[in-house]
């Protein structure tokens, strides 16, 4: 399905590569609005340009748009898809989904998410629409409201009953658990495979894991040996939306869980970028309500970089992380489609296991 987009500069990479993600064929890329329009977002000479052209079939907006302007859009050019960031990282996770949680998560935020666009709906039309046939006084949009929110409650409750059925499953196991989190593309599951030998989906498009990839490894130190669980976790994005985290909070709890996590970063980006990913991640799992858990930070893709740059971006991240989470036992430079530097790494999180 051929796109526009509509991105800040910063972003567009990222942007770009989401929409790909989600199958899209992006036709054209503009800058966001400086001042959004209250009514449509975008600006009318470039809806104007969106109407006229018809080989056009969605329009992205990177960015969070207000339920009025979404129905600014839809009235303006109603055969066109529109789609927010939220609901583009949705369609990215709908395509990945496979267990009953997962697609219980995404139907969940999205019901979220499109409630106050059709309660917004509702008071608009409500003057002028027909009764409907629910009887006196109760019109079509206000029946959809009903049934929005009566499938938000019985989603929330079986979410709830997984939730439960998962932590009970997670106090049982008296394995250690170790999660790698980070940001979505990073190369966590690269490094999975690493650590467990297995081959696991990789490829270059975001958000390739959509629910925890689990597998215990064996640890050994000194005579002793022990099993441990390692936890492959759905990536993180900058500015995640809130919808999403409440709505994948039963996936990303796993990381909650851990006795230890492994935070990848991607070593490849520039300094800018990369604590902009060091600061999300980090923001992310204190959204989750996690803290105090021993942390290694793995700079992944090292066969990228130059070697003075390497130190030069371990700096940079101890500065920043430093004053963000404690405790961090080390970071390390890595790279697990290389294997550089992954005998450290074991080693070091076989000392974690023991401590």
């Amino acid at each position: 399905m051929k796109a526009i987009l509509f991105v800040n500069e910063e972003f567009e990479d990222e942007a770009v590569a989401l929409a790909e993600s989600a199958l899209y064929e992006i036709a054209k890329v503009y800058p966001l609005p400086r001042k959004p329009n209250p009514v449509f977002y975008l600006q009318k000479d470039k809806l104007e340009q969106i109407k006229n052209d018809n080989s056009i079939e969605a329009i992205i907006i990177f960015d969070l748009v207000k339920s009025r302007q979404f129905i600014g859009l839809y009235r303006e050019i109603p055969y066109k898809k529109v789609l927010d960031k939220v609901l583009l990282l949705l369609e990215i996770f709908a395509l990945h989904a496979g267990s009953k949680e997962a697609k219980l998560q995404i139907e969940l935020a999205k019901l979220r998410y499109e409630l106050p666009i059709i309660k917004d709906m509702y008071k608009k039309t409500k003057i002028t629409e027909q009764q409907g046939p629910l009887g006196a006084g109760v019109y079509g949009v206000e029946a959809a409201i009903r049934l929005y929110l009566r499938r938000i409650v019985k989603i929330r409750q079986e979410l709830e009953q997984l939730r439960k059925v998962k932590e009970e499953q997670i106090k049982k196991n008296d394995f250690k658990k170790i999660a790698i989190v980070g940001y979505t593309n990073a190369g966590k599951t690269t490094l999975f495979n690493a650590l467990t030998g297995l081959r696991q989906k990789v490829d270059s498009s975001m958000f390739t894991t959509t629910s925890p990839k689990r597998y215990s490894i064996p640890i050994k130190l000194d005579g002793k040996k022990e099993k441990v669980l390692l936890i492959d976790t759905v990536g993180f994005i900058r500015g995640i939306p809130p919808q999403i985290v409440e709505a994948f909070f039963v996936t990303l709890s796993e990381a909650k869980y851990a006795d230890i996590l492994v935070l990848v970063l991607d070593a490849s980006i520039n300094d800018s970028m990369l604590i902009e990913m060091l600061t999300s991640s980090i923001e992310v799992l204190r959204e989750l309500g996690i803290s105090g858990k021993p942390m290694l930070i793995v700079l992944n893709k090292v066969d990228l970089v130059q070697k003075e740059d390497v130190e030069n971006k371990i700096a940079i991240v101890k500065k920043i992380s430093e004053n963000l989470y404690s405790p961090i036992e080390d970071i390390i430079p890595v790279s697990a489609l290389k294997g550089i530097n992954l005998n450290y790494l074991k080693e070091k999180l076989t000392h974690m296991v023991w401590a």
